[in-house]
């Protein structure tokens, strides 16, 4: 099944409208901030453009669960930045069950069934299950989940209950755009996916680069994101690896890659015509018992003339998303700024 973009959804596929308004705010390029990351210049709305947009890592649980203490979950509440999108991506860092046995590890989460429609109300259209606590309920929690994303019909990514499930693309096609979402995760606290046994997508190059062109080959996608759940937690530059391994995914073919896990931002990359963000952080995360924090989202607006990038600053406060404008949302900006300096070319300086 595919998307037909916001002028003729599947009813198969959403239960939705995605509205792609254009807020304001939102309709900033990155890229055209001054080098103090104080001055902004307005695009022109492309009407016909399609707007990808990516959060990090989500997990209504653990902490967040208990601020909420069984009241109204506000994770989204007045937050329209998600549902405005085309499509709306994050990383889903639990299963959604209340079955299952621990698995044995440091930190193990799951997200109360109750939970599912603050996501599919907040806008999110797909999740990566491809990440280290999916599997930390064992096969009977991912099975539970993606059981629950498909009743909400969010889709899912990078996890299944065998290999082809698992490792099987979200393809949407919007307003002559096919765009092909791949997702992987290469550590050791979730097991992979078989022929016939559940578990993650593995990052593994050769793997991902089959993909890639097998997704434009069979699928005919014209735009190909690869997110992959890697780094080092709390590091704010990726590693000397990490660059040629995204490197590597342009070179055969991926638009973007997007990544999250370490759980803090790191700069984003443009390189030969694709972009690289390689850490989107944490977005709303009950993992630590931190509830406020600033984050972002990465825009990618497929339109006349090749894509734009945008960051749009957001702030978590008291575990409630927010947009952020003006002086907050420049600091925020500036940040991100000066993690990238380190690149060639990013989405601040082409």
């Amino acid at each position: 099944m595919h998307y037909q973009g916001r002028r003729g959804l599947s009813p198969l596929f959403l239960t939705r409208p995605l509205t792609g308004m254009v807020l304001p705010l939102l309709a900033l390029v990155v890229s055209s901030f001054a080098a103090d990351g104080s001055s902004l210049q307005s695009t022109t709305a492309d009407s016909a453009a399609v707007i990808l947009r990516f959060g990090g890592d989500v997990l209504l649980a653990g902490y967040y669960e208990s601020a909420m203490d069984d009241g109204p979950a506000q994770a989204f509440d007045g937050f329209p930045a998600l549902a405005d999108a085309d499509v709306a991506m994050v990383n889903l860092e639990c299963p959604v069950t209340v079955h299952g046995a621990k698995v044995s590890k440091p930190f193990n989460f799951r997200m109360s069934p109750r939970y599912l429609r603050v996501l599919s109300d907040a806008g999110i259209d797909i999740v990566s299950l491809a990440n280290n606590h999916i599997y930390d309920y064992g096969k009977e929690g991912l099975f539970d989940t993606i059981s629950y994303l498909d009743s909400v019909a969010i889709r899912h990514v990078g996890a299944g209950r065998d290999g082809e499930e698992a490792y099987r693309p979200v393809v949407c096609t919007l307003r002559g755009h096919t765009v092909a979402f791949l997702a992987y995760y290469g550590g050791g606290e979730a097991p992979g996916a078989g022929r016939n046994s559940s578990g993650v997508a593995r990052r593994e190059l050769g793997r991902i680069v089959n993909a890639i062109t097998s997704v434009r080959r069979d699928s005919g996608a014209t735009y190909v994101v690869v997110n992959l759940h890697w780094g080092t937690e709390k590091a704010e530059k990726p590693d000397a690896s990490q660059r040629a391994f995204a490197r590597a995914l342009i070179d055969a073919g991926a638009d973007a890659v997007i990544g999250h896990h370490p759980h803090v931002l790191q700069g984003i990359e443009l390189y030969r015509s694709g972009v690289i963000v390689y850490s989107l952080g944490n977005f709303v995360f009950g993992g630590n018992s931190r509830s406020t924090y600033d984050t972002g989202l990465m825009e990618i607006r497929l339109g006349t003339g090749g894509p734009r990038y945008s960051f749009l600053p957001v702030r978590i406060a008291d575990w409630r998303a927010k947009l952020l404008s003006g002086p907050d949302s420049a600091f925020v900006i500036e940040r991100v700024r000066r993690l990238s300096t380190g690149f060639a070319r990013s989405i601040f300086n082409k």
